[in-house]
């Protein structure tokens, strides 16, 4: 859900400054969202959420309204996120050449490759960031996804070198386009734009925030739980050290080992629970 979203989140980022834009996307298992975008604020719509979401590009501020509990949940994405985030992997493209047409944008083809490793196919649009406006929205989105890189402290330990580029798709953009269609290493189909209307309007309270609910700051809550994992990561196991000890004892588990794997899932009740 959160690569889906956080790479589904830079097809917002195409609008102009004089009209709305509204983008609908599917993901790989066919459900679809709506994205819309003034240039200054945007509002995304997922059936997954409770509710939708509203960006405040210029203030950073980030709200996910939930519906269901009459709860707004504010956090300031800042550049750089809230915590400093080290654990990045070094993502570049490889121009394959002229791509598919996509939602009536022609595209070119990238290969994405992070660490040398081979992590999927982009089709992207350069036409759609020729504006300023635009270009300054992308950098709003990459900070988000800073945000969510330095939320994972150090689990980013445990996901893959590719899970992490597509958690860094956004530092590339610039030098590609706007994501039309991504696909994964396994040749999964990711998020596509199915379609792209910038001329839209919508009513002037469109990204106005609903009135009568309780709105709850998160940044300091979220600012503990990225603390709290990445100390929960300090005090893990070595599971490459465990594992290889394992392999030498010929699958076979010393005492000292199930303590280890024991530890290991009490710290994942624990973060769980939190």
């Amino acid at each position: 859900m959160k690569r889906t979203l956080l790479t589904s989140v830079a097809l917002v980022f195409l609008s102009g400054a004089q009209a709305d834009v509204l983008i609908t996307i599917k993901d790989g298992k066919g459900r679809t969202s709506a994205f819309s975008s003034d240039g200054k604020m945007a509002r995304i719509e997922d059936k997954q959420m409770p509710g939708h979401a509203i960006i405040n590009y210029q203030s950073g501020e980030f709200f996910m309204v939930d519906s269901k509990r009459k709860e707004i949940m504010r956090t300031v994405i800042e550049s750089g996120g809230v915590a400093d985030d080290s654990s990045t992997v070094s993502v570049s493209l490889k121009d394959k050449g002229g791509g598919q047409k996509i939602a009536g944008y022609s595209t070119r083809k990238y290969e994405m490759r992070a660490n040398g490793e081979p992590c999927g196919t982009i089709y992207a649009s350069s036409k759609l960031l020729q504006n300023k406006d635009v270009q300054a929205i992308f950098e709003s989105m990459r900070n988000m996804q800073r945000f969510s890189r330095s939320m994972r402290g150090g689990m980013s330990g445990m996901m893959t070198v590719c899970q992490q580029a597509n958690m860094q798709l956004a530092d590339v953009i610039e030098s590609s386009g706007a994501p039309m269609k991504v696909i994964d290493e396994n040749g999964k189909l990711v998020s596509e734009v199915l379609a792209v209307d910038t001329n839209k309007k919508f009513p002037a309270n469109h990204y106005d925030l609903p009135a009568g609910m309780k709105v709850v700051d998160m940044s300091e809550m979220m600012n503990q739980a990225t603390q709290q994992t990445q100390e929960m990561m300090e005090n893990m196991p070595d599971m490459n050290e465990l594992m290889k000890q394992i392999q030498q004892s010929g699958g076979q588990m010393t005492e000292e080992m199930q303590q280890q794997m024991e530890k290991m899932q009490k710290m994942f009740e624990q973060q769980g629970q939190q």
